[in-house]
């Protein structure tokens, strides 16, 4: 396999981000309506596309986004990058809404009551979607703006910069570095491990951001977790003035959540555990300099709205896009919001 630019070059021109569709094909193709594209891509202003990454699991149809994805890139009219999601399937693990992937439905909601449908991958799918994103980058950069789908780190950047490989490769190269000063520093506390693997490893900054201990175990991603995500863009010291978009962090349209939801839940029903984004809205940007944009809205938690018997959006969820440079938030549901 070819060498890949893990930190690659970014569209020029007028652009349309959008990160975390989770499987849910419905939601990106009325989103692409609504932002002007035909199915081959191209629209009227000669805008393009750029994904961020977790295209797939826990949604109904992930082997549809990944085809369309793919489709829109192969024309020339779209970038997308890697998410922790599709580094999960690249190294054959088995996590929670991903068991479509290995052609095997799944119990994926909270309350465990029914499986939650899903197109299951065959052999040849999974072979298409491996070499797909073997191809694919960590990030993009261009002279204004950095798309990366977790957290965006100039030292962790320069490492993958120089990196000759895909991003398995340097996975695996950076996470036996890691392993050996384990042994070597002969540390055996597991929470200690496992910030280590995180927070140490270029390929997991980017794909799943920094990690620290958690007040107290929490249940997230199908199971209970010790160490929680942390609001890096609070202490981010940007060396430019780019702007950094990323996805991956669950944000919400809280003061859209409905009644029904909030009398089953009273205290709140949190997809992935603490709200990462407490005083701000879901169209500001974030951070004391205001350079970070997070445009995941848990379309990914849709599967939990159906098993509920609600309608799509009820527990505060959209697919959005960030259209540049107008600085404003598309959503799959036809509204349009200003960012700031």
């Amino acid at each position: 396999m070819a060498a890949v630019a893990l930190v690659g070059r970014l569209f020029d021109g007028p652009i349309d981000i959008v990160a975390d569709i989770h499987g849910e094909c419905g939601a990106l193709t009325s989103l692409l309506d609504h932002l002007g594209y035909d199915g081959n891509g191209e629209h009227s202003e000669g805008r393009r596309l750029v994904f961020l990454g977790d295209l797939v699991d826990r949604g109904p149809d992930s082997p549809g986004v990944v085809r369309l994805v793919r489709h829109l890139v192969e024309k020339g009219k779209a970038q997308c990058i890697l998410g922790n999601h599709e580094l999960n399937l690249l190294r054959n693990e088995h996590k929670h809404g991903n068991h479509w992937f290995y052609g095997e439905p799944e119990v994926i909601r909270k309350d465990k009551a029914a499986q939650s449908f899903q197109v299951l991958a065959d052999e040849a799918f999974r072979s298409e979607v491996r070499e797909f994103f073997l191809t694919l980058p960590m990030a993009l950069e261009r002279e204004d703006l950095i798309v990366v789908h977790a957290a965006w780190d100039e030292a962790s950047a320069e490492k993958l910069r120089s990196f000759d490989g895909n991003a398995i490769g340097a996975y695996d190269f950076f996470d036996k570095q890691i392993q050996a000063a384990i042994v070597a520093e002969n540390i055996t506390d597991q929470d200690e491990i496992d910030m280590r693997e995180q927070n140490l490893n270029p390929i997991k900054v980017m794909s799943s951001g920094y990690e620290g201990r958690a007040a107290e175990p929490f249940f997230a991603g199908g199971k209970m977790r010790t160490l929680e995500r942390l609001r890096w863009w609070e202490s981010y010291e940007a060396k430019d003035d780019r702007l950094v978009v990323i996805g991956h962090y669950w944000r919400r349209f809280l003061d859209e959540v409905s009644p029904q939801v909030s009398e089953k839940y009273p205290k709140g029903f949190a997809p992935s555990g603490a709200d990462m984004f407490p005083g701000y809205s879901p169209s500001s940007l974030l951070g004391k300099k205001k350079k970070v944009m997070c445009v995941d809205f848990s379309v990914g938690v849709r599967y939990e709205e159906r098993g509920m018997g609600l309608p799509e959006g009820s527990l505060g969820t959209a697919l959005a896009a960030l259209r540049l440079p107008e600085m404003t938030l598309h959503r799959n549901d036809a509204k349009v919001l200003s960012c700031g």
